[in-house]
């Protein structure tokens, strides 16, 4: 039985109907034709088109790409356990196509690929990299954080730092600031330097993740 919906509605035009069911995951303002509800920047909401439910997505007034859709079951309930499957499935199928000393080294998370729409996260040996260019994904990325720190620890994989690189002009189209800067929260160290080394293909580097450059 599909739950009772709790979030907005915003009716799509027949353009972009054509372009969800292609799985196209991305909504313009020019293509939404009527919207019901309290709608909030950076918030969910309900997309249909006619009366058929099309998915469910973070919406942005202040950005071209109005709706990122982050799924198309009715039944998903968006809780930090949806988002903890969401981290985990990311993560463990780069380690299954990055084994061994190859997953010490790779994008763990990929934005719309894996359905967590302009997120982007980095592995650099016991570091994180971080990119947001999504203001819903901003207003959880406590949430996305946590996850991510849970899920590598229990695989046995140690994680001494997280960097946010939000340096990028891409944010202003989402309304958001631009910082970069290791993240905070309880129970997780703050290195002392972003310098991190890393090994590709049997050739050792120095990543400076906070400038983004190796050596």
């Amino acid at each position: 039985m599909k739950q009772e919906r709790q979030y907005p509605k915003v009716k799509i035009s027949p353009k972009a109907e054509r372009s969800v069911k292609n799985g196209h995951p991305w909504i313009y303002g020019e293509e939404i034709r009527q919207t019901e509800g309290e709608i909030q920047n950076g918030g969910l909401v309900d997309v249909f088109a006619g009366n058929a439910y099309m998915g469910t997505g973070f919406y942005n007034s202040a950005s071209k790409i109005t709706i990122r859709l982050i799924s198309r079951n009715a039944n998903d309930v968006f809780d930090a356990r949806f988002w903890r499957r969401r981290v985990e499935y990311a993560v463990r199928y780069r380690q299954t196509v990055m084994p061994g000393r190859d997953f010490t080294c790779c994008r763990l998370i990929h934005g719309e690929a894996d359905q967590m729409p302009g997120l982007t996260v980095d592995r650099y040996g016991s570091l994180l990299s971080v990119q947001i260019a999504c203001l819903g994904m901003e207003l959880i990325k406590d949430i996305i954080y946590q996850a991510l720190w849970d899920v590598l620890a229990e695989m046995g994989e140690t994680i001494t730092g997280i960097y946010e690189r939000n340096d990028i002009a891409l944010r202003t189209k989402e309304g958001l600031a631009e910082y970069k800067g290791w993240y905070r929260f309880e129970g997780l160290p703050v290195p002392d330097s972003a310098l991190t080394e890393i090994r590709e293909n049997g050739v050792k580097y120095l990543v400076d993740v906070e400038n983004g450059k190796r050596d």
